[in-house]
C-alpha cells in the first residue's frame, strides 16, 4: 500500500472516531434535556458551541400558548440580567471614544446624590462594588405593587438618591445590584445622546451582525418570533402584565443566533471586538488586595482549572444562562420561556462532559495540606439576611444545609480553606481566616458574605417590647410589628401578616432573607435596622413613640 494511500486510511479512521465521540456526546446531552423535551408546554432553547461551530443546537416546547408556536433558534426571548454585558459594552464604546472614563464619579452625571455617593466610580457601577443598594429589594422593602404600580429608570434614580448610605464603602466588595446597570444606561444616554437601544445598536449590535438584539425602551411595539415567558399555577400558566420600563440590568430581547455570535465574541474569535471581551472580563482589585470576582457584566471564575465566563439571569417567566469557555473555545446559551427552569445546573452538567477528561489532568496538580474539618463547622448566619448555614460533618465529610434546605449538601476539599459542592463544584465555600467574614459562598463568581452565630431557636420572653409602628424616611414606608399568638408579626403596604421568627438577640428574620435588627437605647426599643437579600443594609426605621 502506498504511503498517501496509508495517510487516507488513517485520516478516515481518526474521523471516523471523531464522528462517533461527537454522536456519542450529543446524545449524552439529548439525555440531559430529555426533562425538557416537551411539545405542549413552554420549555428552551440551547446551544453549544465549540471551536466556532455549533456543535448542538435544539428548541424545545412552545414560546406562545395562544397560537402553539414552538420554540426555535431565531425565537426571541428575554435575556434578563445578561443585558449588563451589553450595556457594559456601551460604556466600553465610550470609554474608547474618550467620551468616559473608568475614574468618572457617579455624582458628575447625577450631582444630586447625597455624600455616601461622592467616591463612587465607574468602575465601582460596572463590578457591583458601588454599595448601591438594589432597586428590587428596596421596592420590595417599601411595598411595591409590581401589577399595578409603574416604574422606570427615572424612578430608580430617585430610590437611588434617597438611600442615606451606602451598603459598603465603594470598592471594599462586590454585592450584586441591578441598580448600577439602570445608572450606567441613563450615563450612556446622557452622554451620547441616544437612548441606550440606539447607541448599542450603532456601536455594537449591529456591527456584531446582532440584528435581532434589542433593548426594550417603549411598550406596544410588535416583535417578531417572540416567547411568551410563563408561571406554572395550581390552574395553569400564567404570563407577565407589567407595564415597567426600567432597563441598562435587564430589558433586553435576543435569539439563539444573536447570541451565538456574542459568544464567540466572548471567546476572542471575533478580531475587530477582542479588545471588548478582554475589557468585560477585566476585574477590578477590591481595597484589600484581592481582585474581584465579578468583571463587567460577567462573573470570571476557575471552574475545574478552566477560566469560564458566565452570568445568569431570571425575570418573571423565565431564566436564562450564558457560560463560555474561552482557553476551550466552548460556548453554551440556554434560554427559557418557563420560570420553574433553572438552565444554570444544566449548563455545567453539559460542560462536564466536555472537561471530563482534562479535569483529572488539572486536578492531580492540585496540592494542599489536609486540614481538621471541625474547625469549620457550626452556624452562620448571611450577613444583610436571616438565612443561616449549618456546617456539620457527617461521615469524615464536610456537608452543609442551609435555611431553605431539606438535606445536607457534601463539600469536596478544593484548597487550603476552600470546599466546593461535590455536585455543582461552581458553588464554592472559602473559610479563609485572613477575611472580615468567616464563610464566602460563590455561585460561579457572585459571592456572599457569612459570619460565624450564635442562633436563637425560641422567642424571647418580651416580645412586645418589639412591637408597635416604625418608619423609614428612605423607604418612605411604615412597618407595624404586633404580638400574635406569642409570635412576633409585621404587616405593612401590600404585605399582611408576616410571621417572624427569631434569630440572634434582638433579630429576627422572616425565613425569606429578610433580617430586622431591633436597635435599644437605655434597655429601651427605639429603632430598627432592615436588612434583605445580601444586598440591603441596615435601612433605618424610626419607633413611633407616642403611642405608648
Amino acid at each position: 500500500m502506498s504511503t498517501l494511500k496509508i495517510y487516507y486510511s488513517v485520516l478516515l479512521i481518526i474521523c471516523a472516531l471523531s464522528l462517533n465521540a461527537q454522536t456519542g456526546l450529543k446524545a449524552k446531552i439529548d439525555t440531559i434535556l430529555k426533562a425538557y423535551d416537551t411539545k405542549d408546554d413552554p420549555s428552551l432553547v440551547i446551544r453549544v458551541i465549540k471551536d466556532s461551530d455549533i456543535f448542538y443546537s435544539k428548541g424545545f416546547g412552545i414560546a406562545n400558548l395562544d397560537y402553539n408556536i414552538k420554540n426555535t433558534d431565531s425565537t426571541v426571548f428575554g435575556i434578563a440580567s445578561i443585558s449588563k454585558q451589553f450595556t457594559a459594552a456601551a460604556v466600553w464604546s465610550l470609554i474608547r471614544a474618550s467620551k468616559l472614563s473608568l475614574e468618572d464619579n457617579l455624582t458628575s452625571f447625577f450631582p444630586d446624590f447625597p455624600n455616601y455617593a461622592k467616591s463612587i466610580k465607574i468602575k465601582h457601577l460596572l463590578n457591583h462594588s458601588s454599595g448601591i443598594r438594589n432597586y428590587h429589594t428596596t421596592m420590595y422593602l417599601s411595598g411595591f405593587d409590581y401589577d399595578k404600580d409603574y416604574y422606570d429608570n427615572a424612578y430608580v434614580l430617585d430610590l437611588a438618591q434617597r438611600q442615606k448610605h451606602g451598603n459598603h464603602i465603594p470598592g471594599e466588595k462586590i454585592i450584586y445590584s441591578n441598580t448600577n446597570y439602570n445608572l450606567l444606561a441613563l450615563i450612556v444616554e446622557q452622554i451620547s445622546g441616544q437612548n441606550l437601544d440606539e447607541y448599542l445598536k450603532a456601536q455594537i449590535l449591529i456591527p456584531l451582525g446582532m440584528t435581532d438584539t434589542f433593548v426594550r425602551i417603549a411598550h406596544g411595539k410588535p416583535i417578531k418570533n417572540r416567547a411568551v415567558g410563563y408561571q406554572k399555577q395550581k390552574d395553569g400558566y400564567v404570563f407577565n402584565t407589567s407595564n415597567q420600563l426600567s432597563y441598562g440590568a435587564g430589558s433586553m430581547g435576543s435569539n439563539l443566533k444573536d447570541m451565538t455570535l456574542w459568544a464567540k465574541m466572548l471567546n476572542e474569535e471575533t478580531p475587530e471586538f477582542r479588545a471588548l471581551a478582554k475589557f468585560l472580563k477585566t476585574t477590578e482589585v477590591l481595597l484589600n488586595g484581592e481582585k474581584a470576582s465579578y468583571a463587567r457584566g460577567l462573573m470570571v471564575d476557575d471552574y475545574k482549572g478552566f477560566e469560564t465566563l458566565s452570568h445568569s439571569g431570571f425575570s418573571f417567566g423565565g431564566q436564562t444562562q450564558l457560560i463560555t469557555v474561552p482557553e476551550e473555545h466552548i460556548g453554551i446559551i440556554i434560554l427559557t420561556n418557563l420560570q420553574s427552569i433553572n438552565p444554570t445546573p444544566i449548563s455545567y452538567e453539559i460542560l462536564n462532559l466536555f472537561l471530563q477528561e482534562k479535569e483529572k489532568k488539572v486536578d492531580t496538580c492540585v496540592s494542599f495540606k489536609s486540614q481538621q474539618l471541625n474547625q469549620f463547622t457550626g452556624d452562620y448566619k448571611e450577613i444583610n439576611s436571616d438565612m443561616a448555614m449549618q456546617i456539620s460533618i457527617e461521615n469524615d465529610t464536610l456537608k452543609t444545609l442551609g435555611t431553605f434546605g431539606e438535606t445536607k449538601i457534601p463539600l469536596v476539599q478544593k484548597g487550603f480553606n476552600t470546599f466546593a459542592r461535590l455536585n455543582a463544584q461552581n458553588v464554592k465555600y472559602d473559610f479563609n481566616s485572613t477575611s472580615e467574614y468567616d464563610m464566602i459562598i460563590s455561585f460561579g463568581g457572585t459571592p456572599f458574605y457569612f459570619k460565624r452565630a450564635q442562633l436563637i431557636k425560641e422567642n424571647p420572653s418580651n416580645l412586645k417590647d418589639f412591637t408597635g409602628n416604625y418608619y423609614s424616611e428612605e423607604l418612605q414606608t411604615t412597618y407595624h410589628f404586633f404580638v400574635e399568638d406569642n409570635t412576633l408579626k409585621l404587616s405593612y403596604t401590600n404585605h399582611d401578616n408576616i410571621t417572624l421568627y427569631p434569630v440572634q438577640l434582638n433579630q429576627f428574620g422572616n425565613r425569606d432573607r429578610t433580617l430586622f435588627h431591633f436597635t435599644t437605647s437605655n434597655n429601651n426599643v427605639t429603632g430598627m435596622l432592615l436588612s434583605c437579600d445580601g444586598q440591603v443594609s441596615d435601612i433605618e426605621f424610626t419607633k413611633d413613640q407616642t403611642q405608648f
